[in-house]
């Protein structure tokens, strides 16, 4: 007598060779570029020193941004506090409230050094974010939006001697990245909301190791 596989096991015999198999006849594609899109490609940190180590986030916005956006040093604060707990679990976060009161109560407090203000608040690492430009409507168009972040972004070791930073890059992000939202469709501020999130994803991508997921274009 044939011994048959009860009938959840061979649903799933078949559900399995009905997604292999249309995927390994695909020109070009074999069952290691299959798996290999799912799983993404491994992406080295560009800077590895936040792990287990005391961080504080400051933000500079001029006058300008913070007249227009005047809640951007803590939602762009927030944004990137999330992703590090997401993504840098072990990193000790300073409260980003306490940057910003001390930021309000503190005349030119600009004018420190980034290590001095680590050193103010007994922390291992800064994570200076300068604001260059911030926006939610495309420029030179009438309405449209597109969310634009550009800033200076830096990370100083406290306990290291000189002043320059141990990592710096600048990031530039938009979004829709390639054309502007109807305002009719979606509301500015899930434009802005999204503008943040991509800039902080783009910014913890360069701090941690991690995977990003591509698909293969057939040429």
């Amino acid at each position: 007598m044939l011994h048959r596989p009860p009938f959840r096991k061979l649903a799933r015999m078949l559900l399995l060779a009905g997604l292999l198999i249309p995927a390994l006849a695909l020109p070009g594609c074999n069952l290691l570029g299959f798996q290999e899109e799912v799983q993404g490609h491994p992406v080295e940190a560009q800077y590895k020193g936040l792990a287990d180590k005391s961080v504080a986030i400051v933000i500079y916005a001029d006058q300008a941004t913070t007249n227009e956006f005047p809640a951007a040093r803590e939602e762009l604060s927030a944004f990137i506090s999330t992703k590090f707990r997401e993504n840098l679990s072990t990193t000790k976060l300073l409260d980003y409230h306490e940057v910003m009161n001390w930021q309000d109560d503190t005349i030119n407090w600009f004018g420190l050094t980034e290590k001095q203000i680590g050193k103010h608040f007994g922390v291992d690492r800064v994570l200076y974010i300068e604001v260059l430009d911030y926006s939610v409507h495309q420029k030179g168009g009438v309405g449209d939006l597109q969310g634009h972040l550009r800033a200076n972004c830096k990370v100083y070791e406290i306990d290291t001697p000189g002043n320059d930073p141990a990592w710096s890059t600048l990031l530039d992000v938009s979004f829709p990245e390639d054309h502007a939202a109807d305002p009719s469709q979606v509301p500015p501020d899930a434009v802005r909301s999204r503008t943040l999130d991509k800039f902080s994803e783009a910014l913890l991508n360069c701090l941690y190791d991690h995977h990003e997921i591509h698909h293969a274009v057939d040429e």
